[in-house]
């Protein structure tokens, strides 16, 4: 890295490091609003924004202190909750009554509708992509080697019965479709069809998470084969715990063998999530690793004749993943909370895992698909 690079993270490190102090006191304004008004909190708020001059000032003097406490990964800033929290009760102890009246409206406003610190935040950084994992605050600039979605967000239309398309003068240009394992049971597909299904990805199978075997799904073949006869076009998912390439391989072998006298229509997508269990196998797994292994998976899924994919949330996306050396490959994007947060391309969405759909017994994943993939075959 030239020294040129070097000073430009650095002065992009303390910049988000200096405006990160300044919106402490809101992203903890739940806390401070029990021992004074919402008034007299947001203009502590304010009061310590205006201070940015003399913060300015205070943090060139202490940034090697700071650096100390603050990860830079590839950009990235991360702040731990304790971190975040002590900037806090710093700006609090020197703060006065001193607010900005149009801008304390405004924050008073969005506190009084509800609004999340979260939300507020992702608001002020849109050079940012903010979120929240195991206690610490990701700051992570956006990358523009990899594509944006176009999708406006007053397009995307909930229904009456919690259902989501997305629209453009009225007319639906989505897909709607369900993914399904063994833990929707019995299912009555010709129902499901009859209640406006378009498509539906079928797990195919999984690896454990702790011992390592792969399993196929109990209910992969009755679902394939009802979805199917019932004229619904279907694509699979896999759960991937793979530790190397060997496993990679061994998993889009095991994929692919399933698969045999099946017609697909959507992708064979890689599903990479986190497991949040202390022994699960693929925890000490480095970025480098776990995204090579999703290619050499992709790759044979692609040599086989099918389209390969990738499934994950906002975390497998931009946390476990390079997703520039993914950038080839569609995207299923799981977020649950509409605006749907996420600036990168994505072909398929999960918006709900509490989806209710004729012929299904109780709750099941529900989906909208922006491409037409039967029209591309």
């Amino acid at each position: 890295m030239d020294s040129r690079e070097k000073v430009k993270r650095k002065s992009s490190r303390s910049r988000l490091q200096r405006r990160v102090r300044i919106l402490a006191v809101i992203t903890s304004l739940s806390v401070i609003i029990t021992f004074m008004t919402i008034i007299t909190s947001i203009g502590v708020c304010f009061y310590f924004k205006k201070q940015y001059t003399e913060l300015e000032a205070f943090a060139e003097e202490t940034e090697q202190e700071e650096e100390q406490a603050v990860e830079a990964v590839s950009g990235e800033i991360v702040y731990t909750q304790e971190e975040v929290d002590s900037m806090l009760t710093t700006a609090v102890t020197n703060a006065i009554d001193n607010a900005d009246s149009e801008l304390l409206q405004i924050l008073r406003g969005r506190l009084e509708n509800g609004e999340g610190t979260m939300t507020i935040l992702r608001d002020l950084y849109p050079e940012h992509v903010v979120m929240l994992d195991s206690g610490q605050y990701y700051f992570l600039p956006l990358q523009e080697d990899l594509a944006f979605n176009t999708y406006v967000n007053e397009n995307f239309v909930a229904g009456d019965n919690g259902l989501v398309s997305y629209q453009k003068d009225g007319e639906v240009l989505t897909k709607k479709g369900v993914d399904v394992s063994k833990y929707q049971g019995e299912i009555d597909w010709e129902a499901v069809k009859n209640d406006g299904v378009d498509y539906a990805i079928i797990r195919v199978g999984i690896r454990g998470y702790s011992e390592g075997g792969i399993l196929e799904d109990e209910f992969f073949r009755q679902n394939i084969e009802g979805a199917i006869a019932n004229d619904i076009p279907v694509g699979v998912y896999f759960f991937t715990q793979a530790l190397n390439e060997a496993e990679a391989l061994e998993e889009a072998d095991f994929v692919i063998g399933m698969l045999q006298g099946y017609q697909l229509t959507y992708p064979v997508y890689l599903d990479i999530e986190d497991v949040k269990k202390e022994n699960c196998r693929t925890n000490s797994l480095t970025v480098e690793e776990r995204t090579n292994n999703a290619k050499v998976f992709l790759e044979r899924i692609r040599e086989a004749g099918y389209e390969p994919a990738l499934y994950g949330n906002i975390k497998s996306f931009l946390l476990m993943l390079d997703l520039a050396s993914l950038e080839q490959y569609d995207k299923w994007f799981a977020g649950y909370t509409l605006p749907i947060y996420y600036p990168y391309e994505y072909k398929m969405l999960q918006y709900s895992e509490k989806g209710i759909v004729a012929g299904i017994p109780g709750q099941v994943d529900v989906n909208i698909c922006f491409k037409d993939y039967a029209g591309a075959e």
